[in-house]
């Protein structure tokens, strides 16, 4: 069994303990939330670089070191986009005190040891070391650059970035690597003081590690950052599209890629969510969707055709890959689906086939606390904060007339293919 607490440690800064004692491993996650601004980029980097070394632990293989003398523990910084906000997540993985040979508080050594990376990164006054900046800098060039070596995910990307061009969720990659190649290291600590200063903060635990240690020491640290003042973190949310809009680009690719971006008609992240869950699953998610189905089995237009909801932008993103030959008959049978949902068509079979899987799949997310600690986090922003179970009981009470409301209020925004080189399509 477990339980939840939760603890507003700070303005703007909150922790939840989910306690369980069923895991050999404990999980802490710190995410640091900032909008999408000018200081993304330097984030970028300085993930990287706050990854593999601190002050105290100045070289990778003294930092590593570190890690794995902790019962090889598991350490990573890591940079996402959630909705039109920067999360710089800090998480680490680490043995439970009772598995431990001496009697060690493991635990609490790998709390220190996070808490010290965070208040004591390898900079100084000036900056942040010149040759690990360099190095951090050429990664996070790489990183990006083997976006484009990625097809399916360019091809998302892409039209992310068309379909929002207006918004901060649209980000330009090209224009990131620029901006990326004009850093230095005081551009670097400048965004590193910004992450203390203005983001909302929150630690996300499970496990059996004490949770009053958590906060005293996170605590701790919040209350000698100064002048913290949490920035305001707002997504722009279009709830229609005004008319529909076709890219198409050329690359060296084998297999074409499409991809559909439709406005989901949501006023916020929480809006009809569990309703447009499952409409979102019953069209495109798993193998009895209407798009896997029909596109791809019943008339064989592409290799892969799926939707997911991006819940924290309100919009849904359609994926697929095809032969461009196939483009037209793809997107008209895609876009007949939609509107067999908009019609209320789907069957009672395709309905409870996808509240069977979507409640199985909830109630599974508690298998370890990583698994854990990645469901709550995902829950940073909402209304109420629910367990799997939880979760999968609000999905099992979506009705089918919910799902056809919420499926009427879907528009298509934008349509985006990535085909070969010199290829035309017929």
């Amino acid at each position: 069994m477990s339980s939840k607490s939760y603890t507003e440690i700070a303005k703007g800064v909150k922790l939840l303990c989910i306690n369980s004692n069923k895991f050999k491993t404990n999980c802490i996650k710190v995410d640091f939330y900032l909008p999408i601004n000018e200081q993304f980029p330097a984030l970028n980097v300085l993930a990287s670089l706050m990854g593999h070394t601190s002050k105290r632990y100045n070289t990778v293989k003294t930092f590593n070191s570190k890690v794995e003398g902790m019962y090889d523990a598991c350490f990573d910084v890591s940079i996402a986009t959630i909705g039109e906000k920067a999360r710089m997540r800090f998480s680490m993985e680490v043995l439970d005190d009772k598995f431990t040979l001496d009697g060690n508080l493991i635990s609490e050594e790998a709390v220190d040891f996070l808490v010290d990376i965070l208040k004591n990164p390898n900079c100084d006054e000036n900056g942040f070391d010149e040759e690990f900046t360099a190095r951090e800098i050429r990664f996070t060039l790489e990183n990006i650059e083997a976006l484009k070596n990625d097809k399916r995910s360019y091809a998302v990307t892409r039209l992310r970035q068309l379909m929002c061009k207006d918004e901060p969720y649209g980000i330009d990659y090209e224009k990131l690597e620029n901006d990326v190649k004009m850093l230095d290291s005081k551009a670097l600590l400048t965004a590193y003081k910004k992450m203390l200063t203005d983001s909302t903060v929150v630690i996300t635990a499970c496990g059996s590690i004490d949770g009053e240690m958590l906060t005293n020491k996170f605590k701790d640290f919040v209350q000698n950052i100064e002048n913290r003042n949490p920035q305001k973190l707002e997504t722009i949310f279009i709830t229609k599209a005004d008319e529909i809009r076709y890219f198409t680009e050329e690359m060296e690719v084998n297999q074409a890629k499409l991809v559909i971006g439709l406005r989901a008609g949501m006023n916020d992240a929480n809006d009809d969510y569990f309703a447009y869950r499952v409409m979102t699953d019953i069209f495109g998610g798993g193998p009895y969707s209407r798009l896997f189905l029909n596109v791809r089995e019943k008339m064989s237009l592409c290799y892969y055709c799926g939707a997911r909801l991006v819940r924290e932008k309100g919009i849904i993103l359609i994926q697929s890959g095809i032969e461009e030959e196939n483009y037209e008959k793809a997107v008209n049978e895609i876009f007949n689906q939609l509107d067999v949902m908009k019609n209320g068509e789907f069957t009672d079979e395709d309905f409870n086939s996808s509240i069977i899987a979507l409640s199985d799949a909830f109630k599974g997310v508690e298998d370890s606390p990583v698994a854990v600690c990645n469901f709550y986090s995902s829950q940073d922003f909402d209304e109420e904060i629910v367990s799997g179970p939880e979760f999968a009981e609000k999905i099992s009470q979506v009705t089918r007339e919910q799902v056809i409301e919420v499926a009427k209020k879907v528009s298509i925004d934008s349509v985006y293919l990535l085909k070969g080189e010199g290829a035309e399509n017929e």
